[in-house]
């Protein structure tokens, strides 16, 4: 009898501890990383930039201020073609020097676009921006984790400069690189 009146109990114990042991649905582990925008070619742009990756999801945070406003300002997520590391590009990257880095003069140290982050963001009358957005990775043109590859080895630009009242949607303004947090 004493056996009965236990056995309910023990079996209510292993089913709590193995449901309490199995809180990841996803299975999947999320790495988070983060970037700092610092300005280039003498804009004010700054912020920062978060992404999570969580299985086949990478999802991109962007806020930024200084921007050109009530302009879209198109951003990516660009690397070197080797995989090594990409970097923000120094102030002897203008190597015309007319004053200005230019995506062909930045292109060797942050390297192509491997991930545009469209829609581009608009910024808001104050020079403002938000985004965010969620990509599936390897779905509707956009790149596999292994194409992406190592994020630490990433930067994140963001373009567009009102240059001599004229604004310009591709030249650099703000760029960091991705770092693991």
């Amino acid at each position: 009898m004493k056996f009965l009146k236990v056995l309910p109990i023990t079996l209510i114990t292993i089913f709590t501890l193995i449901s309490c042991n199995n809180d990841d649905d996803s299975g999947n582990d999320t790495s988070n990383f983060s970037a700092n925008l610092t300005s280039l070619n003498n804009s004010s742009a700054t912020g920062v930039a978060n992404v999570s990756v969580n299985g086949n999801a990478l999802t991109v945070t962007i806020n930024a201020t200084g921007m050109v406003a009530n302009q879209p300002h198109p951003q990516h997520i660009h690397g070197l073609e080797d995989g090594s590391n990409a970097t923000c590009p120094p102030p002897s990257a203008d190597t015309d020097n007319d004053g200005i880095i230019t995506v062909p003069e930045g292109a060797p140290f942050y390297g192509g676009i491997l991930l545009p982050l469209e829609n581009f963001p608009q910024a808001d009358a104050n020079g403002n921006l938000t985004f965010s957005q969620t990509f599936t990775l390897g779905e509707n043109g956009v790149l596999t984790a292994e194409t992406l590859g190592n994020l630490e080895n990433r930067v994140i630009v963001l373009h567009g400069l009102d240059n001599n009242g004229s604004y310009v949607p591709t030249i650099p303004v703000a760029c960091g690189q991705l770092t693991k947090i």
